[in-house]
């Protein structure tokens, strides 16, 4: 048997929109075994298990797993397959990222091949459409990453401050990341994208030097969270927090993602940061669950029982 666990993420942090991206410790798990019948099989527990095993040949693992094998000339092998998803879905937590990093790793494990991290990258990012959430959930941590002309993916993974804790508050609805992309503009002021330069710079600095002194500042964002507070409603005033809660633990507040999941960053307050997140959508008639997630420091891992472990 192998087993493959990939990490949930969010992205953004405010202002680093498709730039940066943080795993955490929610999982897809993908159980594998090979199988005598020729078209195998797939079932689902946890988190949209109803859902996935309703329509079971349009999940996106097996169409990120199909879509490598076609593109390396590869026909894996059938296999049995178990999936245990702890993920929210559509909530803005890295559920598709994580589902085509599993599929990647499936058409591995089937195929007997092993893609430089590169291809892992550059295969996930042209599925997903973006580089934040796939990047995270392969290399762990904080990743911020781009995609160049060529298609090529560059990451690098800066490691997390530990006394940092993220707080992440799941409202109880969906909303899909195509339509969260469709308002935002084509085109954006030079005085706005300078301003979300500067705060997705600066947050990198502040977090690999522990200057959390400059996280409120720096998770600031005029690119993205002001055209999506339309379809979250709880959204605005959640992120007014930081600037209205006398919280000295409260460093900063951003949309996980696309949304509608909300993330905060603290020091300490935990208990009534959560609380203040979640009457934000209470306050709309929305139930939100507000967990305290940690940071996953290893990303995508793929365990053979015989002993070979691989990690990111």
């Amino acid at each position: 048997m192998t087993i493959i666990r990939v990490p949930a993420s969010t992205s953004n942090l405010g202002p680093g929109f498709d730039a940066h991206g943080l795993a955490l410790n929610l999982y897809l798990t993908v159980e594998v075994e090979p199988a005598a019948n020729p078209s195998g099989s797939i079932t689902f527990e946890g988190e949209g298990a109803d859902e996935l095993q309703s329509a079971p040949e349009q999940n996106l693992i097996l169409r990120a797993m199909k879509r490598v094998a076609e593109r390396e000339g590869i026909d894996p092998r059938p296999a049995l397959l178990k999936v245990k998803n702890e993920i929210p879905i559509a909530r803005g937590l890295g559920s598709s990222g994580a589902a085509i990093v599993a599929g990647i790793s499936l058409f591995e494990a089937l195929s007997g091949t092993r893609l430089p991290i590169e291809k892992r990258l550059a295969y996930a990012t042209e599925i997903e459409g973006h580089s934040d959430n796939v990047s995270a959930a392969l290399l762990g941590s904080f990743v911020t990453s781009c995609v160049t002309d060529s298609g090529d993916v560059l990451a690098t993974r800066i490691e997390w401050p530990p006394e940092l804790a993220v707080i992440v508050a799941i409202p109880d609805f969906k909303l899909r990341t195509e339509d969260a992309r469709r308002v935002i503009p084509e085109t954006i002021s030079h005085k706005d994208a300078v301003f979300n330069i500067q705060r997705a710079s600066l947050l990198v600095g502040a977090l690999v030097n522990r200057r959390f002194d400059l996280v409120k500042e720096a998770m600031r964002d005029r690119l993205h969270q002001p055209y999506r507070a339309a379809l979250v409603p709880g959204l605005e005033d959640a992120l007014k927090l930081p600037d209205k809660l006398d919280l000295p633990g409260l460093l900063g507040v951003a949309l996980s993602g696309s949304g509608p999941s909300v993330t905060a960053l603290a020091l300490d307050d935990i208990d009534q940061i959560s609380a203040a997140i979640s009457a934000c959508f209470h306050a709309r008639g929305i139930d939100c669950k507000s967990r305290v997630l940690d940071v996953e420091s290893g990303g995508r891992v793929v365990r053979r029982l015989r002993g070979l472990n691989e990690r990111e």
